[in-house]
């Protein structure tokens, strides 16, 4: 065999050697496509004030871990003291009107048994007179003196209970104005118990801006809490869209943050975004221009953390990671 002949086998023992490897690192990007383009991500939740008033306090400081339902920062609470004191005065007050209209319907009870009482006797009076004034053993003057007191003791009577009925109406007025009274009375409390700002979640304190003595707004940030515990992180990979035709929510994926050393997390696949990144910037691009150059687009796709990940919490949101997918299971139905 020449050396002519040796070379050409060489060469095309290499070209096969070339294209067998790049077809297999191509099969390898379909079935495990992988991207540098991916970030960490978390809940941060905002913590601000729900009444204004001035901080007398603040509890915490930046990049302190504390707890959920920890006092953050003190508001001022003077003034929702008198608030509710106000509001327990006027409660108290409307206590009483309503005791005492229940004395006066029990007084207007009374007053008609009586005078229901009154007005039986009046009739049975009536009735014996005008029995003897028709056998003569009467004068008629007797017997209509009998049928005055009748006539003056329904009155009487029915005089009774109207004012039975205006003293329970009043009663129902004066129970709409008490629960009124209450709930204006129960919400001074709550905006009372509001100058104890509190901490909505546990993490870390982050983005600081609350110092005291300063006079807030309602709703004014005073400070962040990024959660970094493994069930509230998560990756967001941005991938091109050649390579989401088969990632799928519930694939498994591996994540290596260039921040602790490629260090290997594992979760699964959340859930492909709706629009690629340039379709949710602030300035979407214009492809109308006639001056048009195709870019390949990438596609948000959401990795969550597996729960026993990160048992230290040494991840922090923003760090850079590379994501592999394993496209091999089908994934969620």
């Amino acid at each position: 065999m020449s050396k002519k002949t040796i070379g050409l086998i060489v060469i095309l023992a290499g070209a096969v050697v070339l294209a067998l490897t790049a077809w297999l690192h191509w099969r390898h990007g379909r079935i495990f496509p992988t991207t540098s383009d991916a970030y960490v991500g978390g809940d941060v939740t905002t913590v601000s004030s729900r009444v204004p008033g001035t901080l007398v306090s603040v509890e915490v400081r930046e990049n302190q871990v504390v707890g959920a339902g920890q006092v953050i920062a003190q508001l001022d609470p003077r003034d929702y003291d008198q608030a509710v004191a106000e509001a327990d005065a006027d409660l108290t007050k409307a206590k009483s009107t309503l005791e005492l209209d229940r004395a006066q319907i029990a007084g207007a009870e009374a007053q008609i048994a009586v005078a229901r009482s009154e007005a039986a006797q009046a009739r049975a009076d009536q009735e014996r007179y005008a029995a003897l004034q028709r056998t003569g053993s009467i004068p008629a003057r007797q017997s209509e003196t009998a049928t005055t007191a009748a006539q003056v003791a329904e009155s009487r009577l029915d005089a009774a209970r109207k004012a039975l009925t205006a003293t329970q109406a009043r009663l129902t007025v004066d129970e709409k104005d008490i629960g009124q009274k209450q709930a204006k009375y129960d919400l001074a409390v709550l905006r009372r118990s509001y100058c104890a700002i509190t901490a909505p979640a546990a993490g870390m304190i982050a983005d600081k801006s609350a110092l005291p003595g300063q006079v807030v707004t309602a709703g004014q940030p005073l400070c962040r809490i990024a959660s970094l515990d493994a069930q509230h992180l998560w990756v967001d990979a941005n991938f091109k869209e050649t390579q989401i035709a088969r990632i799928r929510p519930g694939q498994p994926a591996t994540i290596e943050v260039h921040a602790e050393g490629n260090r290997v997390y594992h979760g699964k696949v959340e859930a492909i975004s709706a629009g690629t990144g340039a379709s949710f910037s602030l300035l979407p691009p214009e492809n109308a221009t006639g001056n048009w150059v195709e870019i390949v687009q990438r596609v948000p796709v959401r990795i969550l953390l597996d729960s026993r990940e990160d048992p230290q919490e040494s991840l922090r949101l923003g760090l850079s990671a590379h994501v592999t997918i394993d496209t091999r299971s089908a994934g969620e139905s």
